[in-house]
């Protein structure tokens, strides 16, 4: 199935027959066969007719709306997935060892992704800048010896071990982003992932392609009977999907981070294409659909998983499946996922 981008200004979402029809000024750019669809990404300002979202729900079709700060603003989604027994599994596990246990999996899938991204950075300098790649293999030396020491964390409910298992992270986090800085070419201005409101061009990039990578996550969560605000790793607050976040941390370094850096450290991306506007560094359209492309296609690509062929996108899903699975008492353990280069 298929995935619609809507990217622009002035642009129109209606419904004809069975057909999403995208229109500028009454021309229609595009059109496509709602039981095609599986997602509706709007990127910039427009508009959506009533019966275009009704269709779009009742066939499970997902529809993101992605700012230009990197944010989901909104989200429409088909009504609620499955039984009721994943949710309440969900919540219980939250007081026992079971939310422990998914928490330590979640951290321990980020920081081998980490490991493992710099291995890959380091490798491909090896023979052009040794001194960069050594600096990285460095650094990932250093994440190493933190994922031995959350694996040694005992299994207990998340909220004994959550500040500890935090503080490892973010230890690991700092060590593996300062590797980055150093393959960042300095007018970019990158001194440290900076999180939301992005400073300099390379956060800015990060955020939108982590709000695309949001809302292939939520669908996962939403499609496998789970509740996205119902995480453990990361702290309930109202308005936070803490359970898409709880994923998401599996697939930022292979998803958002590779690509992103690739058109940075190749030259694809020029730091002349960014403004400040209101505080927050803004990327020009040229840069935000060079993402838009590079991430989402990324998500359609084939990776090799044990003896399988999938796409990200599906990867994303069965994760969020054997999380569902896990809580429900249908499989032994959850182990996040992770590639070794």
């Amino acid at each position: 199935m298929k995935r619609l981008v809507v990217d622009g200004y002035g642009l129109f979402v209606g419904l004809t027959g069975d057909r999403i029809v995208v229109r500028e000024k009454g021309k229609t750019l595009h059109q496509a066969v709602v039981s095609d669809l599986r997602q509706v990404v709007i990127s910039g300002k427009g508009g959506i007719s009533f019966d275009a979202m009704e269709t779009l729900g009742a066939n499970g079709v997902d529809l993101i709306v992605v700012s230009w700060k990197g944010e989901v603003s909104a989200r429409l989604s088909s009504p609620e997935m499955r039984t009721v027994q994943t949710r309440r599994e969900q919540y219980y596990a939250y007081r026992d060892e079971r939310s422990g246990l998914l928490a330590k999996a979640f951290v321990l899938a980020k920081l081998r992704n980490m490991y493992g991204t710099l291995g890959t950075l380091a490798k491909s300098r090896r023979e052009t800048d040794p001194e960069k790649a050594e600096a990285l293999n460095a650094k990932r030396e250093n994440v190493f010896s933190f994922i031995r020491r959350v694996e040694d964390l005992a299994d207990e409910p998340v909220e004994k071990m959550r500040d500890e298992l935090m503080g490892l992270e973010g230890a690991a986090s700092q060590n593996y982003w300062e590797g980055i800085t150093g393959i960042i070419p300095g007018d970019f201005n990158f001194q440290i992932r900076s999180g939301r409101y992005a400073e300099d061009p390379f956060n800015a990039m990060l955020n939108y392609g982590y709000a695309l990578l949001e809302g292939e996550v939520w669908r996962g969560v939403h499609y496998a009977g789970l509740d996205p605000y119902g995480g453990f790793l990361h702290v309930d607050r109202p308005g936070k999907p803490s359970l898409v976040l709880d994923l998401m941390e599996e697939f930022r370094q292979q998803l958002v981070d590779k690509t992103v850096i690739a058109l940075v450290t190749r030259d694809v991306v020029r730091p002349g294409s960014f403004e400040m506007v209101e505080g927050v560094c803004r990327m020009d359209d040229g840069v935000r659909r060079l993402v838009l492309k590079e991430v989402l296609g990324h998500f359609e690509r084939y990776m090799r998983f044990g003896d399988e062929k999938r796409r990200w996108s599906d990867m994303i899903l069965l994760q969020a499946r054997e999380i569902g699975k896990f809580l429900r008492g249908e499989s032994p353990k959850y182990e996040g996922f992770y590639l070794r280069w």
